[in-house]
């Protein structure tokens, strides 16, 4: 007989637990493969502080939970439960938008954006996941984005995308934030319909995986309703999440990330989207190129193919790239700042908004000096502008006590030679 490796033999202990025990008999078979599992379970704070939510948005998602919970993956959601989330997305915000799921080889993992296997600069949130700190000052929710202007926002695209000056905007070459050209390049409707490219196609994708039924590892007592990965989702934060609280979040997280993408492909299917035109895509199991050459309309749909979420991928970063370079807010705060956008622009970010680009240098999956001191000094900038409260939900002050004092010393801090100075044109 084969022998099972230890991770195998855990997988297949869960398996039997969640179908087939009794709650005693779950608890003592689930205990011998805790080593095995516990390690892969990570369960971040949420990106909002419960001191961010009133009231009013706590009932409206209780209401949520009344009309749509427990959520049954195999047929629509209820009209009541429709109209709960009506109520309660649009003035969601658009950042919120992490999803953890429980994946049989790696345990509860975030659930990336074109999460079916294809990776893209999509947005900064996964390198830099948005905090409390983020939300602070204004944010996109949900109704600036499905506000009812999506068909005349497509028209200013294809208008703005037309336009050489605005156009020049995409290359590396262009000088840094060009304020001057937030009316003519429409940046505020450029930022919302690279939103809504991202909204539509995370959810589609993300609705399809979490809907899809596993029909080869696991047992099931009715063979014609085989759990979805939603429902093995849930079962793996019920047994193997030790913490009541960290539970909680991970249920609630499940929950609301399926709602968002079911709210959200509601919103997208009565409505197309438009590629830039003109872009060309080149694979190597492909030696063709794929372009767009026309500005037709396309219809939202489960079946894209490599090409086509390439496609999607360019022309949702080119068209965040030209809100952010025309200065729009919202859209520096959700670029990607590793992207190839142009020294003069990221040198620039660097003295218009030294809290997020210290956060970036520094964030938390970099363990040097370099990475610490600039943690160190986003933690003191926050705690200027909003207190150390809020800044002792992103950074742990004790940790970074030698940083801290290095930087209040008059310590000096090193930068990347793309973030050393500001081009002389920008000095004026």
């Amino acid at each position: 007989m084969k022998k099972r490796t230890p991770v195998s033999a855990f997988l297949v202990l869960l398996l039997i637990n969640v179908f087939g025990l009794t709650e005693e008999e779950q608890v003592v078979i689930l205990s011998s493969g805790d080593s095995y599992a516990r390690y892969r379970v990570s369960v971040p704070p949420d990106p909002i502080h419960e001191s961010q939510i009133s009231e009013s948005r706590q009932k409206a998602w209780t209401k949520v939970l009344e009309q749509c919970a427990p959520i049954n993956t195999h047929r629509p959601l209820s009209e009541s439960c429709e109209s709960a989330l009506a109520e309660y997305f649009p003035a969601e915000p658009v950042w919120d938008n992490k999803m953890y799921y429980y994946d049989k080889l790696r345990g509860l993992q975030v659930m990336y954006r074109f999460a079916s296997g294809l990776t893209y600069d999509r947005d900064r949130a996964d390198d830099l996941p948005y905090s409390p700190v983020d939300f602070l000052d204004d944010y996109p929710v949900w109704r600036d984005i499905f506000d009812g202007n999506i068909k005349h926002r497509i028209e200013t695209f294809l208008e703005v995308i037309d336009d050489p000056t605005c156009r020049d905007l995409i290359s590396r070459k262009s000088v840094g934030i060009q304020e001057h050209l937030a009316s003519q390049c429409a940046a505020n409707e450029l930022y919302k319909y690279a939103a809504y490219l991202d909204a539509c196609s995370t959810a589609m994708d993300r609705l399809k995986i979490l809907n899809d039924e596993d029909f080869e590892s696991l047992p099931w007592n009715d063979e014609y309703n085989p759990p979805s990965k939603y429902d093995i989702s849930l079962q793996f934060i019920k047994r193997e999440i030790e913490s009541a609280d960290d539970r909680t979040i991970a249920k609630r997280r499940m929950q609301k990330g399926y709602l968002l993408a079911y709210w959200i492909v509601q919103q997208c299917e009565s409505h197309g989207y438009v590629l830039i035109p003109g872009l060309t895509v080149w694979h190597w199991r492909s030696p063709s190129r794929t372009q767009t050459a026309d500005q037709s309309l396309l219809d939202w749909d489960h079946s894209w193919s490599w090409s086509d979420k390439k496609l999607l991928g360019q022309t949702y970063q080119n068209t965040l790239t030209i809100a952010a370079k025309s200065g729009h807010e919202w859209a520096i705060r959700t670029y990607d700042l590793q992207n190839k956008s142009g020294d003069a622009f990221r040198a620039e970010l660097r003295h218009r908004y030294p809290i997020l680009v210290h956060r970036w240098l520094g964030r938390n999956t970099g363990k040097t000096e370099f990475h610490r001191q600039h943690r160190a000094k986003a933690y003191l900038l926050l705690k200027e502008k909003a207190g150390e409260a809020i800044a002792q939900l992103e950074y742990d002050s004790v940790d970074l006590a030698t940083e801290i004092q290095y930087i209040v010393d008059g310590g000096e801090l090193s930068y990347p030679a793309l973030w050393d100075k500001l081009p002389k044109e920008n000095t004026q």
